[in-house]
């Protein structure tokens, strides 16, 4: 629609409601995501006026509630916009889209790092999260101004907790004395020798499990990224999550009942505690399954197409990897060399 065209429409619409044209208004339409202001009618008429012209901006959170429940995005990333949008919530609720600046954006950085304690990726995934809303607000022609424009969204390279095999074998030993299967404890060491992401695992039956070769393969769609995996169930860390589907006496259905996300974390960290591991969370286990497989010298390539990972980049991310291979391959070069200097000799 051209501007003409919706100014002609809305000129009729307000003659349908009792519009005098010898009256006047001062009308803006937002076409393609620019405003456009026109006077209608007698323009002499708003000289002197003293109605005074009130325009309703919603909130921040009015507006990001808004287009958070329409936006094109996986549930799973709707629920971490959700989460941003809690976030503000508790940090200024009736703050006006109008009303934010750069100077806004670093308290609100302040806020999230000392009262909230985030870290600073995860005040960055916040900050991207409403960067992403004032963009969709600017676009509508809502905002005029910018304030990321003087904000600069920090991050910094993330260091990928993992379990040493030292560590895995204390969980195993652990599980081995337990009179009670423990499913949470089930799930993980699952996840450790699979690499499967916590979502995964909640869907995860038997049926997901196939003989190709006469082996026995992990083939399933990832929930988060809707990706295909094929994982070598088999011999992948010696068999050991295939073992762990034998044990459980369950043939149809989930193979593992879970706790919430929150709940298995909590169960987790207590079980570490008790055995004097560092502290763990579910996704230690994904990242100790991508560690442990490069350590072991499995190229980078099949622990990407193992993990589902997009780029090779979010594989290299496993920065635990560089301290343990260093040392690792220092140690070899040691002892071929310590052999050469003998023969030397």
């Amino acid at each position: 629609m051209d501007l003409t065209t919706a100014i002609t429409n809305f000129e009729k619409e307000l003659q349908a409601i009792g519009f005098n044209g010898t009256d006047a208004l001062l009308i803006q339409i937002n076409i393609g995501g620019e405003n456009y202001i026109r006077c209608s009618g007698n323009l002499n008429n708003l000289v002197g006026s003293q109605i005074p012209i009130r325009e309703k901006h919603d909130s921040l959170v009015e507006f990001m509630s808004k287009e958070i429940a329409i936006a094109t995005v996986r549930e799973s990333t709707r629920c971490l916009h959700r989460d941003t949008l809690s976030l503000l919530a508790d940090f200024s609720a009736n703050i006006k889209l109008q009303e934010i600046t750069s100077e806004y954006l670093q308290r609100l950085e302040i806020y999230m790092r000392v009262e909230c304690q985030l870290s600073i990726n995860t005040i960055a995934r916040h900050m991207k999260t409403l960067k992403r809303y004032i963009n969709v607000a600017r676009k509508k022609g809502i905002i005029t101004t910018y304030p990321f424009l003087n904000y600069t969204i920090k991050t910094e390279q993330s260091h990928r907790d993992a379990l040493t095999e030292k560590e895995l074998e204390k969980l195993e030993h652990y599980r081995e004395q337990l009179k009670e299967p423990n499913e949470t404890l089930n799930a993980f060491l699952f996840s450790c020798y699979t690499g499967l992401r916590y979502s995964d695992i909640c869907a995860f039956t038997k049926q997901n499990i196939r003989t190709i070769n006469r082996k026995k393969w992990i083939v399933l769609r990832m929930i988060k990224t809707n990706k295909e995996v094929r994982i070598p169930l088999s011999t992948i860390f010696e068999g050991k999550a295939l073992k762990l589907t034998k044990s459980i006496a369950r043939s149809r259905g989930l193979l593992f009942h879970m706790e919430s996300n929150q709940q298995a974390n909590r169960i987790l960290k207590r079980i570490a505690k008790q055995i004097g591991i560092k502290k763990i969370t579910f996704h230690t286990a994904r990242h100790t399954c991508g560690t442990l497989l490069l350590y072991r010298g499995v190229s980078i390539t099949t622990v990407q197409a193992i993990l589902g990972h997009q780029s090779v980049k979010t594989t290299q991310i496993y920065s635990a990897v560089t301290d343990l291979t260093m040392e690792k391959e220092l140690r070899k070069a040691n002892r071929k060399n310590y052999r050469v200097g003998k023969r030397e000799k």
